[in-house]
């Protein structure tokens, strides 16, 4: 199931936020998003005016930011459980 969140922090601080509400936790007791992704970085490409997105994993979600501030959260295990079932995986 996706999730979606508009973001009117900088995008690192609600990617930050919007895990850890999906996950029913504090924010502070994620992995720092710094260990997976750059936040400047990140927060700079999507501030760009040309029409972007970025995808990585975070947290056990697939997290994807565009240049119009939406964050969308899929969980991995749904993803995973998708692809079994449609015979993407291979063993």
């Amino acid at each position: 199931m996706s999730q979606f969140r508009r973001v009117d922090d900088a995008p690192s601080t609600g990617i930050v936020g919007a895990v850890a509400s999906a996950e029913g936790v504090p924010p502070r007791t994620l992995e720092p998003l710094y260990d997976t992704v750059d936040p400047d970085a990140l927060d700079a490409l999507v501030a760009d005016p040309n029409p972007v997105h970025v995808q990585f994993e975070y947290e056990g979600h697939i997290v994807t930011v565009d240049c119009g501030g939406r964050v969308e959260l899929e969980n991995t295990a749904t993803v995973t459980a998708a692809d079994a079932d449609s015979g993407a995986l291979s063993d």
